[in-house]
């Protein structure tokens, strides 16, 4: 039996948190999604979920800790897990300013779940 993959999101906006857990309560089975409201407060919760992939907004607007700053904790805290930058807005050099700090993408959010495979293969890799 294949091992289910482990991610988690941090999505401050309510609509897109409810959307994504709609979106994989749909698909059952394929992943075990943990979707959080903020990066405040929540290393404990991560770490214990140990997600093989994490995706965290790269703006994190309002918030004490930008995308970039937050990732360096969590780096240390889970070295093993793939990081992968979200945006609303995808700039040009979005991506290139993720993948320096530290991510292995930036993807525009909301996310696709509707093609949940190919995102988690690209993003895998």
């Amino acid at each position: 039996m294949k091992k289910k993959i482990v991610i988690g999101v941090f999505e401050n906006d309510a609509l897109n948190r409810f959307i994504y857990q709609r979106m994989v309560n749909l698909q059952p089975g394929k992943v075990d999604a943990h979707i959080f409201e903020s990066h405040e407060n929540v290393n404990d919760q991560v770490q214990e979920v140990n997600p093989d992939i994490l995706f965290i907004d790269l703006h994190m607007h309002g918030e004490y800790l930008g995308g970039i700053e937050w990732l360096k904790t969590m780096k240390r805290m889970l070295p093993h897990t793939r990081f992968v930058a979200m945006t609303t807005l995808l700039q040009k050099s979005d991506n290139e300013v993720a993948v320096n700090a530290g991510f292995v993408r930036c993807i525009e959010k909301p996310l696709p779940f509707h093609n949940l495979e190919e995102l988690l293969k690209t993003s895998m890799n």
